[in-house]
Order: structure tokens, then sequence, then C-alpha cells
């Protein structure tokens, strides 16, 4: 039996034949040298059954070297898909403890927003709300990203993005600091995609009664994108045409489905994506926060690993920048997060800047 324990040096997960255990072990991945303490029947996770691992080219013959257990291909699931609150990614059961733990990642985030070069007023917001400790040589690493773009223009947008992102901070800040004092230790994926989900429905309700007070705010509302990090694991709830992209070992895909009217077109076959770009009515959401009382967020969820991107932007960034500009940036030896988020909002801007241009972007190390 082998089973999989984590390196203290770089955070990923290797597999440690059971006759190893308790003896100083290579890990596979950094080679660094540590020792493998003999796991709790609460700690072990067992992995598929192995052969012992080769012996390490080192100096010290009694260190073994351990094969990296490598994260698979991550796997995205929309909202046309078996609910997010049946099962969790990988196919466990959403109560199982099992289901809340992926692949080990530590996280650097970076946000950039600006009004770009057309509009006076910024009228999008975002929250990042990250939380990392360590305790026993075990890290764990979870985050809070929303983007909310403000529509409506003179209907006070930008007062309802920051009442979006205001609201779901407060609404899921009790999960977040729960897990560190122990209150939330064990929280299926069930439960967060019914926290994520009940966090926007909140700011919707907020949005929209607020909305209704005065005739300058009557119309308000906002699209946003809702990513919750959760030890490797992603869980998103997606309003209107602000878009959550995945990238991963060269490639780049994009998560969460536009709501808007040119996009259903184009999956109709009425429009071609070329043509859905230019088209008059391409800024048209079918939903947004705060915009009608009730709200149909969209479910996401997906397993990240060490290397992975997560970018979170509004519209105006996908105005402008093409999925491949924004690969051969991602591509290069890695940048720091703040560069890459500073770096697309001025390509956004140079390619037209035609709308407010907000991103977040998230680094899984």
């Amino acid at each position: 039996m082998a089973v999989r324990v984590q390196c203290p040096h770089c955070q990923s997960f290797c597999l440690v034949n059971e006759t190893h255990l308790g003896t100083p072990v290579q890990c596979g991945r950094c080679s660094k040298p540590f020792s493998v303490r003999v796991p709790t029947a609460s700690a072990a996770v067992a992995a598929p059954a192995a052969p012992p691992p080769p012996a390490a080219s080192s100096d010290d013959d009694d260190d073994v070297h351990l094969e990296w257990d490598a994260p698979g291909v991550a796997e995205i699931m929309g909202p046309r898909s078996t609910p997010a609150a049946s099962r969790a990614p990988g196919g466990s059961p959403a109560g199982s403890a099992a289901a809340t733990m992926g692949p080990s990642c530590r996280l650097e985030v970076g946000a950039a927003t600006h009004p770009g070069r057309v509009r006076a007023r910024n009228e999008d917001s975002f929250l990042i709300q990250s939380l990392s400790w360590c305790n026993l040589d075990l890290r764990r690493d979870i985050g809070l990203f929303v983007v909310a773009d403000g529509v409506g223009g003179s209907e006070a947008g930008d007062q309802a993005s920051g009442l979006v992102i205001r609201v779901i901070g407060n609404t899921l800040a009790p999960l977040l600091t729960g897990v560190l004092t122990g209150q939330q230790s064990s929280v299926s994926p069930a439960q967060l995609v019914q926290a994520i989900d009940g966090a926007v429905h909140s700011a919707n309700r907020v949005v929209f009664q607020r909305s209704q007070t005065s005739p300058t705010l009557r119309g308000m509302a906002a699209t946003a994108a809702v990513v919750l990090f959760w030890d490797g694991l992603v869980y998103i709830s997606h309003v209107g045409d602000c878009r959550v992209y995945h990238y991963r070992a060269g490639q780049i895909a994009q998560v969460t489905k536009d709501q808007t009217l040119v996009a259903r077109m184009v999956e109709l076959g009425q429009l071609s994506p070329r043509e859905a770009a230019n088209h008059p009515a391409r800024n048209e959401v079918a939903q947004a926060v705060g915009k009608h009382a009730e709200i149909a967020p969209a479910p996401y969820q997906l397993r990240v690993a060490p290397g992975d991107w997560l970018i979170v932007a509004c519209d105006g960034l996908h105005a402008h920048v093409e999925p491949a500009q924004m690969v051969t940036l991602l591509r290069q030896p890695p940048p720091a997060a703040s560069f890459v988020a500073q770096q697309f909002v001025e390509m956004a801007n140079a390619g037209g800047g035609s709308d407010n241009v907000t991103v977040v972007a998230v680094r899984c190390m």
C-alpha cells in the first residue's frame, strides 16, 4: 500500500510505500529530504498500490526517493452538468472527508483595475480575501476572489458593484475565519457550493432592494464572478459576462460561459464568434446581480495544481485581449501575479480601452 504524504519544503504530495514510513525520504519533485511521520488513521490518505520507490541518487543510502503524485487534468463542471452540490471533482461523494482536499497549492494573488480610455468613471469593484497558515509543517491556503462590473452607467453601477463585493465578503467571512479557528474544520463541497451560491443571492437581494429606494438608483446592477479557492479545489458562482480563465501547461480555457444575448445566439448557430464580437448588442447581459428580484447564478467547479493560473476579469479584458495573447504572457518564466494583472489591464487599454477593465490574477504554486 502506498500512502500520500506532503513535502514540507515544496508543499507537493508524494507517494511513499508504507514500509518506509518513519524513515528519511526524498521528495520526488524538489529532491529535498524530510522525515515521514507514521500517519494516524484520520490523517492518512491512501493511494493506489504501487511498487516500492527506487532508491535516490544521494550520498545518504538510507533516503528513499519518492514519486511525485502529480494531479490530474482540471475537471470543469458547468451549470448543465451534474449539479455541483451532488458530487465533488473526481467523483468523490460530496460529504466525504477526502472530497474536501485537493492537490496542495500555495497562492500568490495580484489585482489591477483601470477606467479605460473611454469611460470617465470606473464602475468595477474587486475583492481579495486570502488566508494562509501553517502548523506542524502542514500549510493550508484558502481564498475568496470577486470581480464585479457595474452596469447601468448613470444608474449607479459603481454603487451596485461596491454592494456586491461587500455583501459577498461579509456573508462568507465566517466561513473563511471559521476554518482557522477550527469551527469549520470539515466543510464538504456541497456546503461550499451552498455558501457561495447563498452569498450571491444575498447580494442580489441587497442590490435590488437598494435600487428601489431612489429614482437615481433604479435599474442599477452588476455582473460578477465569485471564486472560492479551497485546498486545491475551486468553486465558482457566475452572473453575467465577467469571466474566469484557467491556465495550465501552455493552454488556457474559459471556465465560465457568458450570459449574454450574443453568446446565446452563437450557441444557437445564429451568429459566428467573429460576428458576435462586433455585434451592437454584445454587451447586453441576460442576468446581473440586482437587476431582478430573482437570480440563477451558474455554478462551476475545477481542480487546480501547482503551476496553474486563475484569471478573473470583467468584460473590459476580453473585449480587447484574446486568449492567445494571455497565453503568451503566462508562458513566460513565472511572473509575479501583480505584474500579470497589470499587464493584462495595459493590454486591454492598448487594444482600445473601450470599457473599465479589472483583473485578478491567482497563481498556484
